[in-house]
């Protein structure tokens, strides 16, 4: 029995620090263990036992070898803060936060470099990645903070946290520092537009907001369509975890951290294509923003998650009009489309400045649903001509998928700077000045006035 008891505890091992998935690993565990058991049990049957025990010593050792290499792949994670500090939110394990009170400087790089495995791709830039006391990116509040009301909340994925900038650099810094925005950035990587909805309906109480705060609502065109969506999140409740629920959500995440389960998965290196900018400089990008570039707002509505994203407007304006929030979407073009002509190997600063497909069908849906609608596209494209000609900066990390500080502050520029504005003028709410093709006032449910694009 005890024999027994040992053989399963090894034939599993791999499967509980998470080497293997559950299924359909499980099964082929326990045909291991009855196996080795009926081998152990039959004296005469050598070569059944000498078989057994290889298989437990493979399983061993693909779990020894897992464990031996933690301390690797943490070392290496920690030079990518937004991806070292995550974890799965206990009380609602389909949303995530960071580690509270993290205060990283160091050195770090670009996701793509790290995607394609290639490390002569990488090209280090020092950061500082702060969060506060409840997991989110934002600075410690300086004295007299949490008692003014916020005007402002930035909510996103990895845009809006901005992973490879630095702390000053990052979007909601620049907006609070040079535009005078007291905001909180609610912002997670990788979550979707329907857990960006979730955390501010459940963050949101515990905010300090007046009448007409504004929600800048950061949607990214690469991939934010194909967001998981979660039924738990339509009517979200976090749960108060017992002991057994904290040590299951804590095995989850020393699972899921298994360095042999993410070299048997692939790290998708052919998706990363490699350009040479104007001037020699390596860019990378993805090459599935790529493909989705050419996408139209009839693709779109036919995507199997277009329904998906409906839901989460609808759920949005109604949380908007409960909360008196003045909500603001912007579409955050990728770095394929705002550098298509360096991707395309196309003469220089040629890429098309008409709005995407999923852009079209975003401005459609916030006037239906009362929301301003901001396309950086535009914005973006313009910049980075600008920068490049007088500085011969990118607005884009070259080995990254996210914009960098100066692609930032252009994002907070012209169209922002005039949005930010009207924020400290209550009488302006609701009759923002527009730039043609870019900023799409509030209108009306069921009017179609804007004179957007």
């Amino acid at each position: 029995m005890l024999g027994c008891v040992l053989f399963g505890a090894v034939s599993l091992t791999p499967i509980a620090v998470g080497a293997f998935d559950i299924l359909p690993y499980a099964p082929a565990g326990v045909a291991l263990v009855a196996f080795a058991a009926h081998a152990f049990l039959r004296p005469r049957r050598r070569h059944s036992k000498q078989l057994s025990i290889v298989l437990l010593s493979v399983c061993f050792g693909v779990t020894l070898s897992d464990l031996a290499a933690r301390p690797l792949l943490l070392y290496l994670s920690s030079t990518r803060p937004a991806r070292h500090y995550i974890y799965r939110w206990p009380p609602l394990p389909q949303l995530q936060r960071y580690a509270a009170g993290v205060n990283f400087v160091g050195l770090t790089y670009g996701d793509l470099a790290d995607v394609s495995g290639r490390a002569d791709w990488r090209e280090w830039h020092r950061i500082r990645f702060l969060t506060d006391e409840h997991g989110f990116r934002n600075e410690p509040p300086a004295s007299g903070f949490e008692a003014r009301a916020l005007n402002l909340i930035v909510l996103g994925d990895s845009f809006g946290v901005a992973s490879a900038t630095t702390q000053e650099e990052t979007l909601s810094s620049v907006l609070a520092r040079d535009y005078s925005q007291v905001l909180y950035n609610l912002s997670v990587s990788g979550e979707g537009h329907q857990q960006q909805y979730a955390n501010l309906l459940l963050e949101g109480p515990r905010l300090k907001t007046g009448e007409g705060v504004s929600v800048l609502w950061l949607i990214f065109d690469g991939n934010d369509l194909e967001d998981q969506y979660y039924p738990e999140l339509e009517n979200p409740k976090p749960a108060r975890l017992g002991m057994f629920a904290r040590l299951a959500a804590a095995l989850g995440d020393f699972r899921a951290r298994s360095p042999i389960h993410r070299l048997l998965s692939g790290n998708d290196s052919q998706s990363i294509i490699e350009r040479k900018f104007v001037d020699g400089r390596r860019m990378l990008f993805n090459e599935y923003y790529a493909q989705r570039r050419w996408r139209t707002a009839e693709d779109v509505m036919r995507h199997p998650n277009f329904g998906h994203l409906q839901t989460t407007f609808s759920a949005m304006q109604r949380l908007a009009g409960e909360r008196l929030l003045d909500v603001s979407v912007a579409i955050v073009p990728s770095k394929e489309e705002v550098y298509s002509w360096v991707l395309d190997g196309a003469p220089a600063w040629s890429a098309d400045a008409a709005p995407s497909g999923f852009s079209d069908v975003l401005r459609r849906l916030c006037e239906q649903h009362g929301f301003r609608f901001l396309d950086l596209k535009p914005v973006l494209l313009e910049d980075a001509r600008r920068e490049n000609e007088k500085s011969g900066a990118l607005l884009w990390w070259p080995d990254d998928s996210h914009w960098n500080g100066v692609g930032q502050h252009a994002a907070a520029g012209p169209s922002i700077k005039t949005y930010s504005h009207t924020l400290t003028n209550k009488s302006n709410i609701g009759r923002l000045p527009t730039t043609p093709g870019q900023v799409t006032p509030q209108t009306p449910i069921g009017r179609n006035d804007s004179k957007g694009p």
